[in-house]
């Protein structure tokens, strides 16, 4: 089975073109969630799959980017500023953040990495689902940057 064609209308709607056929969608990711970079279920506006997305790296480039773009504009997102720390306690990771709405605390499991974005942004998934968005890791303080390097891939 062919990968879809998935793009970003001028509006900014992710959409999935069959041959001639264009249909609005939205993202819904699906389990396993300790596999969160897998399995994309792709809705119409009825909440009929139009498609599912196995592996978003299969895409073309400018796919995963839509997809990526998609993901993080689903969610309530939480913009972070400033990492502070990151420490293990048992089966948890305890990430200490500053965000755009001030100091945060919150807990990942020990398996769950931060997901690239094409963008260079950086989406990490808390044990609420709650989904925490570093939008350039470059822009980040240097304490910052390497705490995140330690658990990127």
């Amino acid at each position: 089975m062919s990968l879809p064609d998935i793009n970003l209308s001028n509006s900014g709607q992710l959409q999935v073109v069959c041959g001639s056929e264009t249909t609005a969608v939205r993202v819904q990711p699906c389990f396993p969630l300790s596999d969160p970079n897998r399995f994309f279920s792709l809705l119409d506006a009825d909440g009929n799959e139009v498609c599912m997305v196995e592996d978003p790296s299969g895409l073309e480039p400018s796919g995963q980017a839509a997809l990526s773009a998609a993901i993080a504009d689903a969610a309530f997102t939480i913009k972070v500023t400033a990492i502070e720390s990151i420490s293990n306690d048992i089966d948890l990771r305890i990430w200490k953040v500053l965000t755009s709405s001030g100091s945060r605390t919150f807990e990942t499991r020990l398996g769950s990495w931060p997901r690239k974005l094409e963008d260079g942004g950086v989406l990490i998934q808390d044990i609420a689902e709650d989904l925490y968005h570093v939008e350039n890791v470059e822009s980040l303080d240097p304490k910052s940057r390497q705490l995140l390097w330690a658990f990127s891939d």
